[in-house]
């Protein structure tokens, strides 16, 4: 960020019922922000590309807890 910190993000994969696909792969974590009453934003990472999706919200994605 702006103040030289950082923070890590585990490439952790996502779990689709009791699969857990591309851990150690990819990363993929929700987003706080609702795109629809179904959906959620997420980011999207691998190593050469990263982005924002959106997509269904009962997908097992990765949580970052944050405390304001």
């Amino acid at each position: 960020g702006v103040n030289g910190n950082s923070i890590f993000l585990p490439a952790a994969g996502y779990r689709y019922g009791t699969y857990i696909y591309y851990a150690g792969v990819n990363g993929y974590y929700w987003s706080s922000t609702i795109y629809c009453i179904l959906n959620s934003y997420f980011i999207y990472y691998d190593k050469s590309y990263s982005g924002i999706y959106y997509y269904a919200r009962f997908d097992g994605l990765t949580v970052r807890p944050v405390c304001e």
